[in-house]
């Protein structure tokens, strides 16, 4: 079969991260034939990048150098990837500090097969995240015996989008030249850079209620190397990636498990007797009070009046509302009854979570890391200004 997806690898000026990407494709697994490679490089002085990406010998089908004669920068460079779906129908987008898995190809075809006309979907993402976006906290998709759930949440380690997606966005985004405030995303991702062209498509799939499709097993990681949004290379942006190879259990988008750009679940509210359009998830008591619609589930003390209150020990934490469990860690809140009285600092409250999410923590342990953390900004800090 035609493999359908153009694979885009995008680039700048680091050689060995070109050269450890394009490796990590000629190593896959492909069930398609006839797969188009593009490698887009923004300009820069480093012209090994270029060399890297000519030499790079691709088995599996035509490929393609472009090397932009001026420099773009990181937003206008992935606009203008996206831009080839005009071109090409469907595209995949690879930052060169990324890694696939072996059957990275096989499942952006089947889940492009499957929710590529779906109206609500608006991007394939290859890559999947432990943590809450923007958050120390961990991420627990509660698990229904498929391979696929939904998250208001667009990620930039991996992407797959045909022209009907694209073009939503990019009749949003051409409307939208200044980023408008939305009180449904994260204070931190409207915060992004300039060069972000992510904050924007975060914020399109949040206003138009559409949604990415993720796999449970991350087909990606991100090698997390220095460059224009990463000071320096780390291993905490690693993914857990999957080695193997499958085929992919997809639901129907309507049965599918969803969360929110926080990743905290749709559809709750029909445990709780209340309305969806009445109702706001915060269990993990990250959102702004301004977004609170009339009936609110968190872990946060609030002083509003409490309507019923569960028990938090099972994960994910919407099992301790499905199943009933009793207790006096999750609250269900009406924001239009006020009630005094309710205090709790908003350290104990994260402490709590943090147990929650990891077990039981070792205090000194935690010291040493974070003295280590501070130590290494305040050097850099003091390298920066010298």
């Amino acid at each position: 079969m035609q493999g359908k997806i153009t694979v885009v690898v995008v680039g700048y000026n680091r050689t060995d991260s070109i050269e450890r990407i394009l490796d990590s494709l000629s190593r896959a697994n492909y069930d398609y034939s006839d797969i188009r490679l593009l490698i887009s490089l923004d300009h820069s002085e480093n012209k090994k990048v270029v060399q890297a990406a000519e030499r790079f010998e691709w088995r599996y089908g035509e490929k393609k150098v472009i090397a932009h004669p001026k420099r773009l920068g990181l937003r206008k460079h992935i606009i203008s990837c996206g831009d080839l779906t005009r071109q090409y129908g469907a595209v995949m987008i690879l930052e060169d500090d990324l890694y696939v898995s072996p059957d990275y190809y096989n499942f952006a075809m089947q889940a492009l097969e499957k929710y590529g006309e779906h109206p609500k979907i608006a991007g394939i993402a290859l890559n999947t995240k432990r943590e809450l976006l923007e958050s120390v906290y961990p991420f627990f998709p509660l698990k229904k015996g498929e391979d696929i759930y939904f998250q208001q949440f667009a990620t930039s380690w991996g992407q797959v989008w045909n022209e009907r997606m694209w073009d939503g966005f990019r009749k949003w985004y051409d409307a939208h030249p200044t980023l408008p405030y939305h009180k449904d995303v994260l204070q931190a991702v409207l915060n992004y850079p300039d060069t972000s062209w992510a904050k924007f498509y975060q914020t399109y799939i949040v206003d138009t209620g559409k949604y990415f499709v993720y796999s449970y097993d991350s087909l990606t990681t991100n090698f997390g190397d220095a460059g224009e949004h990463f000071g320096g290379s780390s291993s905490s942006a690693q993914s857990v990636l999957f080695y193997g190879k499958k085929a992919y259990r997809m639901p129907e988008f309507a049965d599918g498990v969803k969360y929110d750009i926080y990743g905290e679940p749709v559809g709750l509210g029909k445990y709780l007797g209340v309305s969806e359009e009445a109702f706001t998830c915060d269990m993990w008591g990250r959102k702004r009070k301004e977004a609170y619609r009339r009936y609110v589930l968190s872990s946060r003390t609030l002083d509003y009046k409490v309507l019923k209150s569960f028990g938090m020990q099972m994960k994910p934490m919407e099992l301790n509302v499905i199943e009933n469990i009793k207790g006096t860690g999750l609250f269900l809140y009406d924001t239009q009854a006020p009630a005094a009285g309710r205090n709790k600092s908003s350290k104990e409250e994260r402490i709590r979570l943090l147990e929650y999410g990891y077990g039981v923590l070792d205090g000194r342990d935690l010291l040493k890391w974070g003295m280590s953390r501070t130590g290494k900004k305040l050097r850099r800090k003091a390298k920066g200004s010298g």
